[in-house]
C-alpha cells in the first residue's frame, strides 16, 4: 500500500461510507440519524473538543462544516 492513512484521514474516509440521507420521514430512519451522530462524535474526538483546554470543548458547533463543506 502507497502511502499511510492518518487517523483523521480514515475517520473521515469511513465516515463518508455511512449512508446519511434518510429514506424515511422526518427522524424515523434511526440508522441514518445514528449514522450522523456517530460521525459527529468521531470529529468531535478528531478536532480535539473532548480536550478541556479546547476553545470549543463541550460544543459540535461548525463540526460538519469543517470538515465536509470547508
Amino acid at each position: 500500500m502507497k502511502g499511510k492513512f492518518s487517523t483523521k484521514k480514515m475517520a473521515l474516509l469511513c465516515a463518508s461510507l455511512l449512508e446519511t440521507q434518510p429514506q424515511k420521514p422526518g427522524a424515523e430512519d434511526f440508522e441514518v440519524m445514528d449514522n450522523r451522530q456517530y460521525i459527529l462524535d468521531a470529529l468531535y474526538v478528531i478536532d480535539g473538543r473532548d480536550k478541556p483546554s479546547h476553545k470549543m470543548h463541550s460544543l459540535y458547533t461548525g463540526l460538519f462544516t469543517k470538515y465536509f463543506k470547508g
